[in-house]
């Protein structure tokens, strides 16, 4: 991807890679939202980072791996520095590796230990959890979790109780102090928090942090919000595996992406499921309107396949008109869209898809997707609604999708999609209409100008008989240049009074 581009970029997590024209790696980094920090690179505010700002003028093309989460693209930033080693990469050049946390489960009493490394023997004899690239959070949670579950890493050989056993953190199971049942039971109580399945304890804590903090104890509270927080990172789910490279993280990942789209086929009977793409309008009381379309295919957002669609019918609020005008567009014109899609989603609900249905093409599964009325949880969102338009029933069902993330995800991208072609016409309008404040410029001469010159920065740039060629009055024309204070203004302002 080139630079003009990054408006395109996704606003998932990943990495980015710039390369120079030799397509030579430059510099690797990782980011929560991949377009705005990217584009953070290419804006005036990088002062306070000077050798990564010499690299800017090199950078000739953007390569990106999309990541599940922040902790998989810290570490798969990492794992490409150390292998690369960029020029402009100062940091993680280092042998230093993430931590693991590994439970040896057939072992007749397993024991829990944090590791870096681990051998090809270990991994047969239990699971690893990570990695984890914040050491001091796995060290406070290790200590939490042995006291909530003790567990035993003394040797088979040993007779008397150890410390830790009078310490309360290991159950003595060499000296019988508790039976196998009972002592697998803590370790799989510690499997289920590391894979993010221990909602009811957060919930319990969450409880204890808000009466603290109503009673104002907030250096109580304070500390149950750190073990949360600590709680929450420890079971985010990695799918990073140990000794992965970036080609089997992202083939791992690819793999996983495919079955959700085979699962979502599954569940609403589909023959075939290889492509989908999503629509969304974005205007503001019926002008500067536009649609958008964003596309997945074979699981994965392709964000070099989305389209954009400036509305050329209607200047009044009406979002079902203008998707219909949209729709109409796509698949009217097949020789510029030559590839149809198995699911066309809509941003919208009933009203939406009893309006649209009738121009997307019958073998095409239409939904729907829109805001319902209860939250996910008390403070977060509100829960989406699928529907879906019955062909032979000729009317728009509700129906509950369990595969709905890939849906979820093409839809804020269709939105953000267009509310951001949205913003640049508004501000392009915004410019432009900067030409009706001067004298003797109105709504014809601002067109001519403007479909000459394409842009007002052109204008400025342009010279007086540049501008009277398309004006035709030189006394106009003047208060053009004047207006724009374009260089050499004065020249040209003073040449038409000496012939």
């Amino acid at each position: 991807m080139k630079v003009k581009d990054i408006d395109n970029l996704p606003i998932t997590s990943g990495v980015y890679k710039f390369y120079d024209s030799n397509h030579q790696i430059l510099y690797v980094g990782k980011a929560n939202n991949l377009r705005n920090r990217v584009k953070s690179y290419f804006n005036e505010e990088l002062y306070d980072r000077p050798f990564v700002k010499q690299m800017i003028p090199f950078i000739d093309d953007i390569e990106i791996i999309k990541t599940n989460n922040e902790i998989e693209s810290l570490v798969l930033e990492s794992a490409l520095i150390k292998k690369y080693k960029p020029k402009y990469n100062s940091d993680l050049k280092d042998d230093k590796s993430y931590a693991w946390i590994y439970i040896s489960t057939k072992d007749v009493f397993p024991t829990v230990r944090i590791v870096r490394k681990v051998s090809t023997e270990d991994l047969k004899r239990g699971r690893l959890f990570g990695p984890y690239p914040n050491g001091r959070a796995i060290k406070r949670i290790f200590t939490y979790l042995r006291k909530l579950y003790p567990f035993c890493t003394c040797s088979a050989k040993t007779h008397k109780e150890c410390l830790y056993y009078h310490l309360g953190l290991c159950p003595g199971p060499y000296q019988g102090h508790i039976s196998k049942e009972e002592y697998r039971k803590n370790i799989n109580e510690i499997i289920k928090f590391l894979e993010g399945r221990k909602r009811g304890h957060l919930d319990v804590l969450e409880k204890e942090m808000k009466m603290y903090s109503q009673n104002m104890d907030y250096e109580k509270a304070g500390v149950i919000r750190d073990k949360l927080n600590d709680l929450k990172y420890l079971g985010e789910k990695i799918d990073y595996e140990y000794g992965d490279t970036e080609e089997s993280y992202s083939k791992r990942r690819r793999e996983a992406l495919m079955s959700n789209f085979h699962d979502l086929k599954i569940e609403l009977g589909l023959k075939k499921l290889n492509r989908i793409e999503c629509y969304d309008i974005s205007n503001i009381s019926g002008l500067q309107a536009y649609g958008s379309m964003t596309v997945a295919q074979d699981g994965e957002i392709v964000n070099s396949q989305y389209r954009i669609f400036r509305i050329k019918t209607l200047n009044m609020p009406n979002d079902p008109e203008m998707l219909r005008e949209v729709l109409a567009r796509r698949f009217e014109n097949p020789e510029k869209y030559p590839e149809y899609p198995d699911i066309v989603l809509i941003d919208g609900g009933k009203s939406q898809l009893s309006i649209v249905h009738d121009k997307v093409p019958e073998n095409i599964t239409l939904l729907g997707i829109s805001k319902g009325k209860r939250l996910k949880r008390a403070g977060q969102r509100m829960l989406d609604e699928f529907w879906i338009y019955d062909r032979e029933a000729k009317e728009v069902k509700q129906i509950r999708i369990k595969n709905k993330r890939i849906l979820i995800e093409l839809r804020d991208e269709a939105h953000r999609f267009a509310i951001l072609h949205h913003r640049k016409a508004r501000i392009k309008e915004s410019k432009s209409s900067k030409l009706l404040d001067i004298d003797g410029v109105g709504r014809t001469r601002r067109i001519n100008l403007l479909k000459k010159f394409k842009n007002v920065e052109n204008i400025k740039k342009a010279s007086f008989e540049e501008i009277n060629a398309i004006v035709k009055n030189r006394s106009v024309s003047m208060k053009i240049m004047e207006y724009f204070n374009t260089s050499g203004y004065s020249e040209v302002s003073n040449s038409p009074r000496q012939n």
